[in-house]
């Protein structure tokens, strides 16, 4: 199992975060906005002259070991900042993407997320049911032995998928709630859960 080489301690409220099985309940009589097959590339698409500022997300991204109370149990929470250029203000962000919106991650070595929320509506609650139509979306975690990925999603036969949640504010912030997320996808292998939470600024 991936333990990543430092780990820090987390607010109640990122703790509480993790029991997604109430919190997809809880959201499951929100209306469907979207789902959809992953699109080919990423961002916001190409760059305009009156999009060259863009924006930029400041967050956080939590990942714990779903095995909380054993000797492996591990958790980690890292800060980023991403900039993108593809949407000219926070709001054009949250409002039209591309079709798609990406939920801002940080970089390698810090642990990573690649979660494109397919057939984009805007802001709004995008609960399990809708997200699990998202093919791939996964975190990404560094070590010595080199990428893990743990699968949020998978269209593969036989792979079990996690579940998580999307809630996007109209002023480009928000947050991502994850859970049962299996290295490579298989159901064997070790789980994490966490949390993403970001803010905009244009």
């Amino acid at each position: 199992m991936i333990k990543p080489a430092s780990t820090q301690p987390i607010q109640h409220a990122w703790r509480t975060a993790i029991g997604l099985s109430a919190l997809a309940l809880a959201v499951s009589a929100c209306g469907s906005l979207g789902g959809g097959n992953h699109p080919t590339g990423s961002g916001y698409g190409s760059v305009t002259a009156d999009q060259i500022h863009g924006t930029t997300y400041k967050g956080k991204i939590y990942v714990s070991s779903q095995d909380d109370t054993g000797p492996t149990a591990w958790h980690v929470t890292r800060a980023f900042t991403e900039q993108v250029k593809g949407a000219r203000t926070c709001a054009d962000a949250a409002r039209r993407g591309s079709g798609f919106f990406q939920v801002p991650s940080g970089r390698a070595p810090m642990p990573q997320d690649d979660i494109l929320i397919a057939r984009f509506h805007g802001p709004g609650t995008y609960p399990p049911d809708v997200l699990k139509r998202d093919k791939l979306d996964t975190i990404l975690l560094t070590s010595k032995g080199g990428l893990s990925q743990y699968d949020i999603t998978t269209s593969a036969h036989g792979l079990k998928p996690g579940q998580e949640v999307l809630f996007l504010n109209s002023n480009g912030s928000g947050e991502l709630v994850y859970s049962g997320a299996h290295l490579d996808g298989r159901a064997s292998s070790p789980a994490v859960g966490g949390m993403i939470s970001w803010t905009c600024r244009s």
